[in-house]
């Protein structure tokens, strides 16, 4: 057996034993995972019912358009098919997550987002999950912290440093999509660096660490490989044209800055009559970026909720509209205007869905607050 089969079997294992450990709706990806891998996974997951209070929906992504099919193969799907079929779950197009569906899959293809998706609606023990939530009323146990902290209180850069290398990159792809979460996350995984650190030259002068303080040192896993990983993916992301207006504005001007830094450090440096040649190497690194990001398209970013988002604020607004309005509404008018709270209710809950981790360091421009111009242009000519 080769190590790659014995890696992907140990990927599928973790997964799997995650996927039965969350009591929730879920999300995951695919890309890298073989025929075996997976038929390991699906069985590994779902041949058990999953002790859970409720009916599951677990989404797998297992292929898209042009931009990911490299990612995926084009086998895929039916590799998930063929390992669902032989634990016996049967295919459904019209399955949800009730528990009448309890042993089902769908396949799915959403046009929006370009990528294809796998849903599958596990067998689950409803009674054994309420005698263990009766056992734990009964017989409290101590719950587990971190750092002081309870596991569903951590930080963002707290979970990131102490789940696994690969848990890691599934969390960083579904909570920080875009270059300017992605970019605040590192710089949080910096600041642990450094806390680390303080902890490290601590200790080598005999001084102690709070209980907190060692539990969360000692609970870290690979935490210089995740920074550097991190530190790749934006680099990446600058060099392959996945930045939006602002953010390459920000970088612009970030880069600007550090060029000004760097021409004073040349300066001072040839003044003293020492060798400036890799501050000058630096230089030049930064001008190019700056002179790529100038001529660089930038992209638009979009959420699977953002049209049913845009639809909602188009409705309030001509609910406004009614409300403003003088003299006696028709019964038509007020019948609208008492959907009003249900549709402000569904707009705070599909903005909250789209909040990642660091979504106050999207720039403001970023978010959607207009419908795009193809969608306008779409609206107009059909009118």
């Amino acid at each position: 057996e080769s190590s790659k089969s014995k890696g992907c079997g140990t990927m599928a294992q973790a997964l799997a034993k995650e996927i039965r450990a969350e009591q929730d709706d879920q999300d995951h990806d695919l890309s890298g995972y073989g025929a075996s891998a997976i038929s390991d996974l699906m069985a590994a997951a779902f041949k058990d019912p999953i002790v859970s209070p409720k009916m599951l929906r677990i989404s797998f992504t297992v292929g898209g358009g042009k931009k990911v099919r490299q990612k995926y193969g084009d086998d895929m799907p039916k590799y998930c098919r063929d390992a669902l079929r032989a634990i016996g779950f049967e295919e459904d197009r019209g399955a949800c997550a009730v528990m009448e569906c309890a042993g089902m899959y769908k396949y799915q293809h959403n046009t929006d987002t370009d990528l294809k998706y796998v849903h599958v609606f596990p067998r689950v023990d409803t009674a054994a999950a309420a005698a263990q939530a009766a056992a734990g009323e009964e017989e409290e146990e101590e719950e587990v912290k971190i750092g002081g902290m309870k596991l569903d209180e951590l930080p963002p850069e707290h979970l990131c440093t102490i789940v696994s290398i690969e848990t890691f990159g599934r969390l960083v792809a579904a909570q920080c999509p875009s270059f300017s979460q992605k970019r605040a996350l590192l710089k949080a995984l910096k600041d642990m660096s450094a806390k680390f650190a303080s902890f490290e030259e601590r200790m080598t002068k005999m001084q102690a660490l709070s209980p907190e303080e060692d539990e969360l040192y000692n609970s870290a896993q690979c935490l210089p490989e995740k920074v550097g990983d991190l530190e790749k993916q934006l680099e990446g992301m600058i060099g392959g044209g996945h930045l939006t207006r602002s953010e390459m504005d920000n970088m612009i001007r970030d880069f600007s800055e550090k060029v000004l830094q760097v021409e004073e450090a040349i300066t001072k440096g040839m003044e003293a009559g020492k060798q400036v040649t890799k501050m000058e190497a630096a230089r030049k690194q930064l001008e190019e970026k700056i002179d790529h990001l100038k001529t660089a398209k930038p992209v638009v970013h979009r959420r699977k909720n953002d049209r049913e988002i845009l639809t909602l604020r188009k409705q309030l607004k001509e609910l406004e509209k009614i409300e403003s309005s003088k003299g006696m509404l028709p019964l038509e008018e007020i019948k609208k205007l008492n959907q009003k709270p249900v549709i402000i209710a569904r707009l705070a809950e599909l903005e909250e869905e789209g909040k990642g981790w660091f979504d106050d360091a999207i720039p403001e421009k970023d978010r959607v607050i207009q419908a795009p111009p193809g969608e306008k242009k779409a609206a107009a000519s059909g009118g």
